[in-house]
């Protein structure tokens, strides 16, 4: 493919990669700073631009990968006639993109992507299509990023994707921030922690995660959860995410309000 890239940051410097390792040409890459064009077009052997009027017509890829923020604004510059277009954010309509073409859609790797990575598999890649052919076409286009799972999801279900990508994800490293910066303070080696983390993460590939529920908010033991919230009356913003995640837990498992 002749590809087109709209964008400079995590997710267009590594998409580009993966796609140009694949032997795809990248004809250009555009940025409003014309230093990050330039040192991603190099990277790429691309051309650098910074006006979108600039863009060359006539690619097989259209790759639009800007904040969510700036999707719509870069979109309402772009006209193109047939050519496909796609963007790749999880939480924006791919009709921001119906003005542009009359092929576009939605491009989404479910991952926290950062611009040194070489690789983003494993990952969920998620399309939408306005057509059934478009949608087609995407879907080919993903099989670059993975040999794993490529799935559909509408503009509803993949915003309620998007929200449980940040729960699943975004909010669980949270919890390891946290955590890594309490060992910190406590002279505890957070790396202690990995085995429990990864198994963890296994045994909910395999069981629902109610059935691997453990801890004293499960087993409603309040001397301990009272022990636990004690250790930490020095780090308050701690102590408000391990009370409220407690007693969510004792909820979902039936334990009264103490």
């Amino acid at each position: 493919m002749k590809v087109v890239i709209i964008g400079s940051g995590n997710v267009a410097a590594v998409m580009g990669r993966l796609m140009h390792a694949a032997g795809h040409e990248i004809e250009q890459v555009w940025s409003r700073q014309e230093a990050h064009a330039a040192s991603l077009a190099q990277e790429l052997g691309a051309a650098a631009v910074t006006d979108l009027k600039a863009l060359r017509p006539g690619a097989d890829l259209y790759l639009l990968a800007v904040s969510d923020t700036g999707l719509e604004p870069v979109a309402q510059q772009l006209r193109l006639h047939n050519e496909l277009i796609v963007h790749t954010a999880g939480a924006v309509s791919k009709e921001v993109l119906k003005p542009v073409s009359s092929r576009y859609g939605v491009l989404w790797p479910m991952k926290m992507i950062r611009k040194s990575m070489q690789t983003i598999d494993p990952v969920t890649m998620v399309v939408d299509g306005n057509t059934t052919a478009t949608l087609e076409s995407i879907e080919k286009i993903a099989g670059i990023f993975t040999n794993g799972v490529i799935t559909r999801a509408g503009d509803a279900t993949r915003e309620r994707m998007h929200l449980l990508a940040a729960i699943t994800s975004n909010f669980t490293n949270h919890l390891y921030h946290l955590a890594a910066d309490y060992c910190a303070a406590e002279q505890i080696d957070f790396s202690l922690f990995y085995p429990i983390i990864a198994d963890t993460a296994r045994q909910i590939q395999s069981f629902h995660p109610k059935e691997v529920q453990a801890g004293p908010a499960f087993r409603n033991d309040i001397s301990t959860l009272q022990k636990h919230e004690a250790l930490l009356k020095d780090y308050p913003s701690l102590r408000k995410v391990y009370e409220a995640l407690s007693e969510s837990i004792r909820q979902q498992f039936g334990h009264a309000n103490r």
